[in-house]
């Protein structure tokens, strides 16, 4: 009697371990989506060279980021925990495909689809990322480009160095015969 208790205990308690991580992985994947929003925000501010926006943009999505780091730890430790039920001699953690597989239905689909749901987040953020990041490199590019114009305007001199970069900071030693 007491076995059937304590695996009653153990399916009660790994029912609400997936309830637990459906709720993560729901969490996660809306936090994917407004991380993609913002970064696509964040695009168009680069595009119009709006650097307030690109700076507040850049504090929401790092505190976006720093929320989903904490919320992926947890979700980390519950599968650990999970893959120490259903297979105790496991050497690496169960993916949530392979959870899925193990708790059946009715959990199986869901896991299934929200898994996939947030792969699919995962990429997009990735993709518009890198994108985000190409364009910053090309307004910083620029942006260091005008301000090297400006400073060889103000210096009055030309000077390069061997990269083919005006020189910051060149300066040209004037010498003025008082006595002439």
């Amino acid at each position: 009697m007491s076995s059937d208790k304590t695996i009653k205990q153990t399916a009660d308690d790994l029912k609400s371990q997936v309830d637990l991580l459906v709720r993560i992985l729901a969490i996660q994947i809306e936090s994917h989506r407004r991380l993609f929003s913002s970064i696509q925000r964040k695009r168009e501010a680069i595009r119009t060279a709006d650097l307030d926006a690109i700076a507040g943009l850049t504090r929401e999505e790092n505190a976006l980021i720093q929320r989903m780091g904490e919320l992926e730890k947890r979700r980390l430790e519950l599968i650990g925990s999970m893959t120490g039920q259903l297979t105790p001699d496991a050497d690496n953690p169960l993916t949530v495909m392979q959870i899925a597989e193990a708790v059946g239905e009715p959990q199986k689909r869901e896991l299934q689809d929200l898994a996939e749901k947030l792969r699919e987040c995962v990429h997009e953020v990735r993709r518009e990322s890198s994108i985000v990041r190409t364009a910053a490199e090309a307004l910083d590019r620029h942006m260091t480009g005008i301000a090297q114009t400006i400073n060889g305007v103000l210096s009055r001199v030309g000077l390069y160095e061997r990269r083919g970069r005006i020189a910051v900071g060149a300066q040209v030693n004037y010498c003025v015969d008082i006595k002439s």
